[in-house]
């Protein structure tokens, strides 16, 4: 899978969870706001998987 691929995915379920979340714990929230966290959610994947793929080199600083 490409990494055009894989943002769809990400984007597709980041703004999937953050309707549920935000639905079922935040009744009323404007859509803004589940926009936001729908982005957030996906600068966080992102930024997960670099630290992830960063700290794979085996644990030995140089």
């Amino acid at each position: 899978m490409g990494p055009f691929e894989i943002f769809v995915i990400r984007a597709l379920l980041s703004g999937l969870f953050a309707f549920f979340i935000c639905r079922f714990f935040f009744q009323g929230v404007p859509v803004l706001k589940v926009v936001g966290f729908a982005i957030l959610m996906l600068g966080l994947s992102y930024g997960l998987e670099y630290l992830r793929k960063r700290n794979q080199g085996g644990g030995h600083e140089s």
